[in-house]
């Protein structure tokens, strides 16, 4: 027991020491890993082969591209055939007419896959995006709301000051406001087109279409209720919205007087040499001289 006592302040240094030493070595000597395979990008520069989910869609892409080229192009010859057998194996003789053969119903599902309809009835839009004054979005539907023609994105009006003012982009705006990060319930009305549709959309208690007719941001279409069109009529009278301009139509239109008063008639068509004031009438004689001298302060 003395003994170890005398050794322990150098052996536990050497066994640190030892330990140390034995991970350097390892690190050192030990075989590398084996680096990922590689691949070139479009700019030259090799990148990490690895999959995601945009190199699966870009790979059904190219499918479609190339089932799509092949269904439309005529067989090849026989003596244009690719040889892709491997090594070793040798391909059969080709002698006959070749027939393209359609894809399977698996892969034209793959490449388009089917697109199921929205249902009719109730739906919740959860913090969708404004696409403009009369659209709603989200990852995988669009909603146009029902019964409006509403203002373009890059739609000008008339501005109360003269110019034009981008009354498509203050509409988007407002909408904006409105829906903000809120729950919107729709309520189906027709089918547009693949996950596209139009509805009817309450934000709370609040209808998005009457709403935009209400304050001039859309007009009423050709299928809206009684009541979008009271509502259009409204906001055109109250000036809101795209009609804000529409006060200066009621403003008579300016009569511009050019006639000057108080110029005295009968002037002469050429003026006269001895420097009198055109606009004194000959009777009143010529103008009266003015002697300087007399209107200057003495000196001093």
């Amino acid at each position: 027991m003395g003994l170890l006592r005398k050794l322990r302040p150098v052996l536990i240094p050497a066994i640190v020491l030892i330990a140390g030493a034995s991970l350097l070595a390892w690190l050192l000597l030990a075989d590398p890993p084996e680096p990922p395979t590689l691949r070139k990008s479009a700019s030259g520069e090799t990148e990490p082969q690895t999959a995601s989910p945009s190199d699966t869609r870009n790979t059904i892409a190219a499918q479609s591209a190339v089932t799509k080229e092949a269904a439309e192009s005529p067989p090849p010859l026989p003596s244009d055939i690719r040889n892709v057998s491997p090594a070793g194996i040798s391909p059969p003789e080709v002698t006959g007419k070749l027939t393209r053969v359609k894809p399977s119903q698996r892969l034209l599902d793959l490449i388009n896959p089917p697109v199921e309809p929205v249902p009719d009835g109730e739906f919740k839009l959860q913090r969708p995006k404004v696409i403009d004054a009369g659209t709603l979005g989200t990852e995988d539907l669009l909603v146009r709301i029902a019964h409006i023609s509403p203002l373009k994105p890059d739609e000008t009006c008339v501005s109360r000051v003269g110019g034009t003012w981008p009354c498509g982009t203050r509409a988007r705006t407002a909408l904006r406001g409105l829906i903000r990060m809120f729950t919107i319930v729709c309520h189906k009305t027709q089918d547009l087109g693949p996950r596209q549709i139009a509805a009817t959309c309450i934000r709370r208690k609040t209808d998005i279409g009457e709403w935009l007719v209400r304050y001039g941001w859309a007009d009423p279409a050709e299928d809206a209720p009684e009541t979008y069109l009271e509502l259009a009529a409204e906001a055109k009278k109250n000036k809101r919205g795209k009609w804000q301009a529409e006060w200066l139509k009621d403003l008579p239109e300016p009569v511009a007087d050019l006639s000057l008063p108080g110029l005295p008639t009968g002037l002469p068509d050429e003026l006269p040499d001895d420097g009198n004031n055109i606009l004194v009438s000959p009777q009143d004689g010529p103008l009266p001289s003015l002697d300087l001298r007399e209107t200057l302060p003495p000196n001093g």
